[in-house]
């Protein structure tokens, strides 16, 4: 023995053996084990996994809570596998087939990537609340968002296309106690014309105005529009006429079942008005009688008009003429010391030709044409002056040589001074007679024979002479 140990050659291998002995010593860790030192695996930890639902009959059921949503998911497997997966790969599942209405605590499974094991799930089990559903039909309303421009106001809502404004609601059954207005919105901030939003989302909202969750509606998006506009007035309407009929005829009547239109216009402009005259009828363009369509005129102030054409019934006939004899002439305006005497008259009457359609003028009475004179500011002395003639509605008056209404008229005093030097007033010439006693006429009776001062028909006239004017104020 002693021999083998003082040989140099053991003596090396002992030394070897002491120094390798001292490096272990001064280089390994006494806590750490081989196998973490040698192993090739790891852990894997993540603390909020998300829990996927399935299997659930969502025809009959939905899912309104769980509790808790998401848990703490710990893996085991190679290093290089772990590192290779995502988060998304491990999928954390709760199977619902099967689970009826209620609430219930179920068990979660882990779906994991392939080399890789489950260490730990928590918590393993969840809470969760199950409800049936229910599909009901109703209707859609629609709110709108904002203020019009400044002078427009908001008119109707309503749903447009033809889907109608009925839906498909189908949501947790116990949820439609909750259910107060089924709703889509168009937003009309600034809109100074009717705005429309085809793609607006329908949404059910509680009777707080907060939206319900878990509600499918079908269709989901419906088209929308709000009228914007600026405030309106109706008014009657009166009917004007420009141009002349065709050489030879003359007006019988001028009619249309439109009494009154809707004018839209700012609210200063509307508070002055108390008709709407825009429809005017181009007589130039009326060959024959029957119904017209009168479109109403552009208007230069933002003035629109709801309908803006309306049919007039227009009815014509040849023209005829008729003398009327006798008419007494109002004169207007005279001082109280001044007397007015009409050249050319019998008694201050006058006789007047008169032009239109024969079917009215057969109607006509004496006491139908009014006939005046204005002399108000004249003095005394010789003047010429044009009588006005207030006559029924399509009816002129023609003018001749001996029968014009340009007339001259002398105004005197009707102060004399007697040789005392006394004043005395002088009875005017013109008689303050009936109108309608003319020429012996019985002032009780309509009719009208020649022998009472107003001759016959004078036949077809030449000209209808129509000018453009405004017939009674309404249609």
């Amino acid at each position: 023995m002693d021999k083998w140990i003082n040989h140099p050659t053991s003596l090396k291998i002992l030394s070897l053996v002491l120094a390798l002995l001292i490096w272990a010593i001064v280089h390994i860790d006494p806590e750490t084990s081989p196998q973490s030192v040698t192993s090739n695996t790891d852990t894997k930890i993540i603390e909020a996994a998300t829990i996927v639902p399935i299997g659930l009959d969502t025809d009959k059921y939905v899912l309104t809570g769980l509790e808790p949503t998401v848990v703490r998911v710990v893996v085991e497997g190679r290093i290089s596998n772990l590192r290779t997966a995502t988060n998304e790969d491990y999928v954390v599942q709760l199977d619902l087939r099967g689970v009826g209405p209620g609430i219930q605590d179920l068990p979660l499974t882990l779906k994991m990537p392939k080399g890789i094991t489950e260490v730990e799930i928590s918590p393993r089990l969840v809470t969760v609340q199950v409800e049936e559903l229910e599909t009901q039909t109703l209707e859609v309303q629609v709110l709108t968002k904002g203020d019009p421009a400044p002078g427009y106001i908001v008119g109707e809502s309503s749903i447009v296309g033809d889907t109608g404004n009925v839906v498909e609601v189908t949501m947790p059954k116990d949820d439609y106690a909750r259910l107060a207005t089924l709703a889509v919105t168009v937003d009309i901030t600034g809109a100074n014309a009717t705005v429309t939003n085809k793609k607006a989302k329908v949404v059910a909202y509680d009777t707080q105005g907060v939206a319900l969750s878990n509600v499918t509606v079908h269709p989901d998006t419906l088209s929308a529009e709000t009228i914007i506009s600026l405030p309106s007035k109706e008014l009657p309407v009166q009917l004007r006429y420009t141009g002349n009929l065709p050489e030879g005829f003359s007006l019988v009547s001028i009619n249309s079942a439109t009494t009154s239109v809707i004018v839209n216009a700012q609210q200063t402009v509307l508070d002055e008005l108390t008709l709407y005259d825009g429809f005017v009828l181009d007589l130039s363009k009326v060959k024959e009688s029957g119904e017209v369509l009168v479109k109403a005129e552009k208007s230069d102030i933002g003035l629109t008009v709801t309908p803006n054409e309306i049919p007039v019934i227009v009815e014509v006939e040849a023209t005829a003429m008729r003398k009327m004899s006798g008419i007494p002439v109002v004169i207007t305006g005279l001082e109280d010391d001044l007397k007015a005497t009409i050249a050319n008259s019998t008694n201050g009457r006058m006789d007047v030709v008169l032009t239109g359609a024969d079917n009215l003028l057969q109607k006509i009475k004496s006491s139908d044409v009014k006939l005046s004179l204005d002399v108000t500011g004249l003095t005394v002395g010789t003047h010429q002056l044009m009588i006005a003639a207030e006559l029924p509605a399509y009816i002129h008056t023609q003018e001749f040589e001996d029968f014009t209404l340009n007339v001259t008229v002398e105004i005197t005093s009707t102060k004399e001074v007697d040789t005392k030097g006394e004043e005395e007033a002088v009875d005017p010439i013109i008689p303050d007679l009936p109108t309608n006693e003319i020429d012996g006429e019985n002032p009780d009776s309509d009719s009208e024979a020649t022998t009472g001062g107003v001759e016959e028909p004078m036949g077809p006239s030449p000209s209808s002479n129509n000018e453009e004017e405004v017939q009674n104020g309404e249609l």
